[in-house]
C-alpha cells in the first residue's frame, strides 16, 4: 500500500505542477492529501523497516564490549524499542478511540475523519512492537547482515 501511495503522491504533484503552470485552476485537496499519503507511507513502512534492518542505527559503542555484552545491549535496545513502541500505539489508539466516539474531522481543503488519519499510527506502532519482539526472543541480530539482506542491495 506504501508503494502504491508514493506513485499516486508522485502523480498527484506532477499534475498539479502542470495545471497550475498551464493557468487551469489548482488541484487544492492535492496537498492535503498527499501530507495525508506521506503520514501513511511513514506508519505503514514502520514494521517493515524494522524487519529488514533499513533503519538509521550506530553501532560504535557496541563494537567495544565483548560478545556476551553486546548480547545484553542488544536485548536492551530490544526491549526499549518495544515498549516505546506499545506506548506510544497505546496513545495512538487512545486517540483513535476518541476520535472515533466524538466523530471528529480534520478540516483542510477536504474533511477527513480524524480516525483515519491516527489509523495507520496505530498499525504501524502495534506492528513495529511485534517485529522488536521478535528480534528480543529470537537469536537474530539487528547488528548482523545474512547473505540474504545483501542480495536485495
Amino acid at each position: 500500500m506504501a508503494k502504491a501511495l508514493i506513485g499516486l503522491s508522485i502523480v498527484m504533484v506532477i499534475v498539479d505542477v502542470t495545471v497550475r503552470n498551464m493557468g487551469l485552476r489548482p488541484m487544492t485537496w492535492a496537498i492535503s492529501a498527499t501530507e495525508y499519503s506521506l503520514l501513511y507511507i511513514t506508519f505503514l513502512s514502520m514494521p517493515w523497516l524494522v524487519r529488514t534492518r533499513g533503519h538509521v542505527f550506530v553501532v560504535f559503542l557496541r563494537s567495544t564490549f565483548p560478545p556476551s555484552a553486546r548480547r545484553i545491549l542488544e536485548a536492551g535496545v530490544y526491549l526499549l524499542c518495544l515498549l516505546l513502541s506499545v506506548y506510544l500505539g497505546y496513545v495512538a489508539l487512545a486517540s483513535l478511540s476518541s476520535a472515533l466516539a466524538t466523530g471528529s474531522f480534520e478540516s483542510r481543503t477536504f474533511d477527513m475523519p480524524k480516525w483515519l488519519i491516527l489509523l495507520p499510527i496505530v498499525i504501524g506502532f502495534f506492528l513495529s512492537a511485534l517485529e522488536w519482539l521478535a528480534f528480543l526472543l529470537t537469536p537474530a541480530s539487528l547488528y548482523t547482515v545474512s547473505a540474504e539482506d545483501l542480495e536485495g542491495l
